[in-house]
């Protein structure tokens, strides 16, 4: 009956832990009652941060390897990216490289370490959100979901350069990458040098106005070396 008086009261954290608490005196124990519905709350928070960043396979850091070949720019340091640090000034992380040396490896690890501190994010491919802002647009929603953009606190857009986009969908892409230069921070990945991003919006006056706001505050790290993936693949093989 209790355990129902709880969950009726939406103190599921409660309901299932309560019979744990140690009682020694009124205060204590309901002081410690309290704290274990809000971990169980804040847990419950960042789990759902995490499903509406939209995460495609959650990575984290401790299963990152920094290898030799990672180069970073003067002055960025793993600890000032693992910290988060580059979000207070709004700042920007661009990885560059070839397909499978760590680029969104890193990056949703990065952007898994925000949600888990409590900060909104959204995580995409390049081609998804295009996709998505088309979409909108055409529903005539475009508007409302912008909005929503405007609260995150860092955004990931992954793999530019995969798909060549078309002209509306390069000119919307435009538009919200515009709207975070200095709102928020972004993380880019893409396995294009930036002289052969016309290639992906087809446009060299829109794409040289997108690179200037993206390196305007950012840091710049290059992935190089062979594919992680495809190494893996290979060591597998030689061990069977």
């Amino acid at each position: 009956m209790v355990e129902q008086y709880m969950k009726t009261l939406k103190l599921g954290g409660l309901a299932k832990e309560w019979t744990s608490v140690e009682y020694r005196n009124n205060e204590q124990y309901l002081t410690d009652l309290l704290q274990l519905e809000l971990r169980e709350r804040e847990i419950n928070r960042i789990n759902r941060m995490v499903k509406s960043a939209g995460f495609g396979v959650l990575k984290t850091l401790d299963d990152f390897t920094w290898r030799n070949e990672i180069a970073l720019p003067v002055g960025l340091t793993r600890e000032y990216m693992e910290d988060l640090q580059f979000l207070a000034p709004k700042e920007n992380l661009i990885f560059m490289g070839a397909v499978g040396t760590g680029k969104t490896h890193l990056a949703t690890a990065l952007a898994l370490n925000a949600c888990q501190e409590g900060r909104p994010v959204r995580f995409f491919t390049a081609a998804s959100l295009a996709n998505i802002l088309l979409e909108k647009n055409n529903k005539g929603t475009l508007n409302s979901f912008l909005s929503t953009l405007k609260k995150v606190q860092l955004m990931v857009i992954d793999e530019i350069g995969f798909v060549p986009l078309h002209k509306a969908a390069a000119e919307l892409l435009f538009q919200v990458i515009a709207d975070c230069y200095e709102r928020k921070s972004l993380i880019i990945t893409s396995n294009l040098e930036f002289s052969q991003w016309n290639t992906v919006f087809g446009d060299n006056r829109l794409t040289a106005a997108l690179i200037d706001r993206l390196v305007h505050h950012s840091h710049i790290v290059i992935f190089s070396g062979e594919s992680y993936r495809l190494t893996q693949s290979m060591s597998r093989q030689r061990e069977r």
